[in-house]
Order: structure tokens, then C-alpha cells, then sequence
């Protein structure tokens, strides 16, 4: 088995506090929050009535956090298995190829700003740690990320901490006749 230290070449250090630019999300907007809603069955005043929530102390109804914080950081892969979310950078550690089994590490989500309908919000991570450790599945690499979604004004609307675990695939022996 390799070592924790072996696994962490400078290569990887490196990409310790990389960064996205802000990109733009699609803009969610009515039939976004319906189908939301449609499948969730959270139908929530403060999504569908203004009035509400303006009483509530909002300028107008917001879109659903849930929605908000779907979205942008829904899993997108290609068939070969490779990300295609720029934004997530996680993925495009230069790990060990024989890392391939990924396991949720954990996740943490704070909200900051409402975000409307109709609004232009951006998203943009950076790899915030990356550490190795020995456990029951060998090494495994652990990658941190901040994800953040900005509304146009450029405030923080939602952060997100999350860590993704790789750890080297294992071969399963061939069976005996």
C-alpha cells in the first residue's frame, strides 16, 4: 500500500487554492420553480406570491433554496466519466488514475442572500484543501471545496463546503471454474 505522503505530489498540492472565474447559471425562472415544486411537492407561499412575501420582508418571491443550490452543483459527467462542470474542480485533480472510486466526505451549506426569479446568478469554487490518510479502502485523497453561488450585485447567496474521498479502485479476483 502506498504511503499518505507518497499519494500527495506537488502536482496535487498545487491545485490548493485554485479557482474558477464567476460563471453564469441559467436563469431560473416560473416554469423552473413549477417543475420544482411539481416534483418536491414543497409549495411554499414565499415561491409562488408576491404579496406574501413581501410581507415576509422580501422584495418579491424567491426562488426555492433548494433549487438555488441544485443547479449549479448538479452531478454532470460524461459518458467516459469525466466532469462537464468547469466550476468543479474536485474532479479535475490530477489524482492517481487508479482513484476512481468517489465517496461523498461530507457537505455543508450556508445561506446568506435570497435569490429572485429572473435573476442572472453566477457560481465559482476553489479547492480549499486536499489531504491523504490510510483507512479501510487503502489511501484515500480527500479534496475540499468551496463552492459559492453570487447574485448580480456580486453578494454570496450560498456557500457550500464539500469533500469528495477517492480512494484506488480494487480489483475484484476472477472467479475459479
Amino acid at each position: 500500500m502506498a504511503d499518505a505522503a507518497d499519494i500527495l505530489t506537488p502536482e496535487i498540492r498545487g491545485w490548493i487554492g485554485r479557482s474558477t472565474p464567476p460563471t453564469p447559471l441559467l436563469v431560473m425562472g416560473d416554469s423552473d420553480i413549477r417543475r420544482y415544486a411539481d416534483s418536491t411537492g414543497d409549495r411554499n407561499p414565499l415561491w409562488f406570491d408576491d404579496g406574501y412575501a413581501r410581507e415576509a420582508g422580501y422584495k418579491q418571491r424567491l426562488l426555492p433554496p433548494t433549487l438555488v443550490g441544485w443547479v449549479p452543483f448538479s452531478f454532470k459527467e460524461n459518458p467516459d466519466g469525466t466532469s462537464t462542470d468547469t466550476t468543479d474542480l474536485r474532479r479535475q485533480v490530477p489524482v492517481p488514475p487508479n482513484y476512481t472510486n468517489v465517496r461523498n466526505a461530507g457537505s455543508e451549506t450556508e445561506w446568506l442572500f435570497p435569490a429572485y426569479p429572473g435573476e442572472q446568478l453566477s457560481s465559482q469554487s476553489v479547492i480549499t484543501d486536499i489531504t491523504a490518510r490510510a483507512g479501510r479502502f487503502g489511501v484515500g485523497i480527500y479534496i475540499s471545496q468551496e463552492e459559492q453561488v453570487l447574485n448580480p450585485a456580486g453578494e454570496i447567496v450560498l456557500r457550500r463546503r464539500h469533500t469528495i474521498a477517492l480512494f484506488p479502485e480494487k480489483k475484484i479476483a476472477a472467479e475459479t471454474k
